[in-house]
């Protein structure tokens, strides 16, 4: 299989990635669409760093692929209180991860502190 180099930007910085031939356009369609989350958390936190930034965008895309797998596994059972199962654990993991974006939000506007 012949291999192909695509250049991506993210966060304006380029990057060179290997693909199979006949994958350029969908390797570069990938890359603009972790520029834009990465974009879009820029604006919510600032410039913090390209590897904190690209470890960010990493965890918010994981998410989204954890809850799009979620969805995508079909109705759960309804709970006794109106929600299902799937809604209830999602809360919670919601829940959770806002907890942890907030501590780490926290931890990256606080300066660093000198040993």
């Amino acid at each position: 299989m012949s291999q192909s180099v695509v250049t991506i930007r993210l966060n304006g910085q380029p990057y060179q990635v290997g693909c199979g031939a006949g994958e350029e356009a969908h390797v570069e369609q990938l890359g603009v669409e972790v520029d834009k989350v990465m974009q879009e958390l820029v604006a919510a936190v600032g410039q913090i760093g390209e590897a904190r930034l690209l470890a960010m965008v990493a965890l918010i895309l994981a998410d989204r692929v954890g809850t799009t797998s979620a969805a995508d596994a079909g109705p759960a059972p309804v709970s006794v209180a109106g929600t299902t199962d799937a809604e209830d654990r999602a809360a919670v993991a919601v829940e959770a991860a806002a907890s942890q974006i907030a501590a780490l939000a926290s931890k990256l506007a606080s300066p660093p502190v000198n040993p």
